[in-house]
């Protein structure tokens, strides 16, 4: 679906009498009043609104009009590959990329292929590298940070361990071959660092404050997460955050995957996303809104070294939850955004290994927590048979126990 298709046409939206400017180039007025040619509107480009989009991402400084790094690359995002060519070179560059992904094409290979494309069509635009090809990917925010590990998950070799070759709590070498020139690291953590881009756009600023502004709420109904005990309990604790509906409540899921297989168990990682909840229902749960925070290596789960991987993701939470200074495109005013983590999205084993707690045994039960209602038949750990559900009312279980008991 066109991302431009704003007018709801074709599945019944009526035309009403309104007087819309065009975005294309003569800068004209079109009367939808008038005679409208479907067909004329279907061929239509819907990158015609990329103009209106660079424009909102323009930023005032000084009393001049000042293009943001962001705006930039939209304009090259429009750059053809050549004259008349089905692909932009942005868009061939990311169709090349995905490519080298998907069947697993070495970086040299990719780079021996680009450039005989380069060679081959002087006329086009096409970058002579990996590294070249990358930097587009880059300036658009999609790069990561990489951050060396020790082998047995002890330390991230960052801030004071930055100049280590050694991990300093196990002594483990932070590279595979400690004598060669070309240092490899052993281990290595992505980290996507959450910029604050989301309010860049209009469009994305009003999806934003769509959940206090636009939504219609019904008495006894969940249709968003603000209509949950937990919302409405954060916005008690923490009015001075829910006076601005531009603060972000944020989702965090992990769980682990094997990238080479899904029969093959020998390797796994744990990608770490965010998931903005501000959002409309149908916005919100779209895959292409989720953040990825980190990357997590394998090949073993990190089990309780967990919390050695979360780091840099803790502290840009906190300094989201502090405040950062951002630019709002749809007042075109600077304001602090805050930011805060109201859920965490796992199954059950994953909640071990994301908060450190135990979820087996004699205290499996999370809301029993340290006054567990279990006790151990032979080999085996089930309910007490002294024990009762949560608001004091038995349960059929406990009761069917006494008899066996009897």
């Amino acid at each position: 679906m066109a991302s431009t298709y704003t007018r709801w046409i074709y599945h019944g939206e009526p035309m009403e009498d309104t007087m819309i400017e065009n975005t294309g180039h003569r800068g004209e007025q079109i009367d939808f009043t008038a005679d409208v040619n479907l067909n004329e509107v279907e061929e239509a480009d819907p990158n015609e609104k990329i103009p209106d989009m660079v424009r909102e991402l323009f930023t005032s400084e000084a009393g001049r009009r000042k293009k943001s790094m962001f705006a930039i690359l939209l304009e090259e995002m429009k750059q053809e590959l050549y004259p008349g060519a089905a692909y932009s070179r942005f868009s061939f560059v990311v169709k090349l990329l995905h490519l080298k992904s998907f069947y697993r094409i070495s970086n040299v290979a990719f780079t021996a292929f680009v450039k005989l494309l380069a060679d081959a069509f002087p006329h086009c635009s096409i970058p002579t590298s990996y590294e070249e090809a990358k930097k587009l990917i880059r300036a658009l925010g999609l790069g990561y940070n990489t951050i060396h590990v020790c082998p047995n998950n002890c330390v991230l070799f960052r801030k004071n361990y930055a100049a280590h070759d050694v991990c300093p709590v196990c002594s483990a070498s932070r590279w595979k071959d400690k004598d060669g020139r070309k240092k490899i690291p052993e281990k290595v953590l992505r980290h996507f660092p959450l910029i604050p881009r989301m309010f860049a756009s209009k469009e994305i600023s009003e999806l934003a404050q769509w959940h206090k502004l636009k939504r219609n709420a019904v008495e006894n109904e969940l249709n968003h997460p603000t209509d949950g005990e937990a919302w409405k309990a954060f916005d008690t604790k923490y009015a001075w955050f829910a006076q601005d509906a531009r603060n972000i409540r944020l989702g965090l899921a992990t769980d682990g995957f094997n990238p080479f297989g899904k029969m093959n168990s020998s390797y796994s990682r744990w990608p770490v996303f965010r998931i903005p909840y501000n959002f409309p229902p149908w916005e919100c749960m779209e895959q292409s809104k989720f953040i990825m925070g980190l990357l997590i290596p394998g090949p073993l789960c990190p089990g309780t070294d967990f919390d050695v991987f979360l780091e840099p993701l803790i502290e840009e939470l906190l300094d989201l939850w502090k405040g950062i200074p951002t630019l709002d495109a749809l007042t075109d005013k600077s304001f602090d955004l805050h930011a805060a983590v109201i859920w965490c999205i796992h199954d059950y084993p994953a909640l071990s290994t994301l908060s450190g707690r135990v979820t087996r045994g004699y205290y499996a039960c999370v809301r029993c927590d340290k006054d567990p209602c279990s006790r151990r038949i032979r080999n085996k750990i089930g309910a007490s048979f002294q024990g009762t559900i949560h608001g004091g009312k038995k349960n059929g279980l406990t009761e069917r126990m006494k008899d066996v008991k009897s």
